[in-house]
């Protein structure tokens, strides 16, 4: 593999993409001149490719010699956030931005389809390169994708994310569950209204909505087995219009996210009937709806052994680290690794000076020397599989 340590005469390239990306964000399904971007790329270094839905390019580069399929994925869409970096190369989409590092993905996938390109002679089997909408936006662009053939043929199936907790030149894995199922619920609490001097005359929905909202809690608490993991957040409570009206209905809405689908199952039931046995003890009545998300992201531990093997090779001894616990985030990969073998890394972005700004965050950004180690992890999975 010694030969994917040019990698690092790449790095020019991959930053001039990723601030061309940085400056053009856009949302979910709607991400035209990121799309028109990506193809014009991939028409100057002749690479085959179909669109999926609007945005979606589904690539693809063939050695003509035998050997695995391998598929590489990056998200290509951006958030609602308006930014207050102060970059140079800052968002020009006013109220848009790429505040989870999704233009990085983007931009060492492009760079790593140029390296394979330049290095065709060393690789063996197909490459297929996936650039999704959407991963912000449920149901999300996977599913898109995979309706879309991009996982035919794929032998193993890999996607990254940068991470600002874990330094420049380190990636970060974990065998099994790795991220949450991502679900959310919402639900109307009804009563009857009328004037806050006469609450005898009433069902208060502001009163039931409380009740409901400590009585959910207990589910996590009292339901779930201690030793698996779930979350219910409750994100949003509207109700009522004026002060001494009381309020005839309540809307709630919040998401729940598991790592075990018997989990994910019970939480899901049990909501239902703590709203149902709350409001009806109190004469009250509900509307309920229940939208599963994205799956719980579970890496394959063989794949996972692959980018241990690769990291340790290409980034040296100690540079992959062990992620201790899933997360509760979700991320629609999820599917790809639900269809193929496959697994998820963290790569290090964390900033070597300056202050971090989280994922999400309206400062948020990354240490650009980082990229290269994108695109070695990206290369690297390609030959490892594929040995000439």
């Amino acid at each position: 593999m010694d030969f994917i340590n040019n990698a690092n005469n790449y790095l020019d390239e991959a930053i001039k993409l990723r601030r061309w990306l940085h400056q053009h964000p856009e949302k979910g399904f709607n991400e035209f001149k990121t799309s028109e971007f990506i193809v014009s790329y991939l028409n100057e270094l002749n690479i085959k490719y179909t669109k999926s839905g609007a945005t979606g390019i589904i690539a693809e580069l063939n050695t003509g010699r035998p050997g695995k399929t391998i598929a590489l994925r990056a998200d290509i869409d951006a958030l609602p956030v308006i930014e207050e970096t102060k970059l140079p190369f800052k968002s020009q989409n006013e109220g848009f931005m790429h505040a989870c590092g999704h233009d990085s993905h983007t931009a060492m996938l492009m760079t790593t389809i140029k390296f394979v390109k330049d290095h065709l002679h060393e690789y063996n089997g197909c490459f297929r390169f996936l650039f999704q909408p959407a991963e912000e936006t449920p149901p999300g662009g996977a599913i898109q994708l995979i309706d879309d053939a991009a996982l035919q043929g794929v032998d193993y199936v890999y996607g990254l994310h940068c991470s600002p907790e874990v330094p420049v030149g380190s990636i970060s894995v974990i065998d099994g569950p790795m991220m949450a199922a991502a679900d959310k619920f919402e639900a109307t609490i009804i009563g009857k209204g009328g004037h806050g001097a006469s609450p005898h005359q009433t069902v208060d929905a502001v009163v039931l909505a409380a009740q409901v909202i400590n009585n959910l809690q207990t589910i996590v608490s009292r339901n779930v087995n201690p030793q698996h993991a779930a979350v219910l957040t409750i994100g949003q409570i509207n109700g009522g219009f004026r002060f001494n009206v009381i309020a005839e209905k309540v809307e709630l809405a919040g998401t729940v996210r598991t790592l075990l689908p018997e989990v994910r199952e019970l939480v899901k039931s049990r909501i239902e009937e703590v709203i149902a046995n709350t409001v009806k003890a109190q004469g009250g009545d509900y509307q309920f709806t229940y939208t599963n998300g994205y799956p719980p992201l579970i890496n394959h531990k063989e794949s996972v052994d692959v980018l241990r093997n690769v990291g340790n090779k290409l980034l040296g001894e100690g540079k992959v680290i062990e992620i201790p616990f899933a997360s509760m985030l979700g991320e629609d990969f999820a599917y790809y690794v639900q269809d193929k073998p496959g697994s998820f890394f963290r790569l290090g972005t964390k900033l070597k000076q300056g202050e971090q700004y989280p994922l999400h965050h309206s400062k948020f950004t990354i240490e650009e020397d980082a990229l290269t180690y994108g695109i070695k992890m990206f290369a690297g999975l390609l030959h490892f599989h594929n040995k000439n």
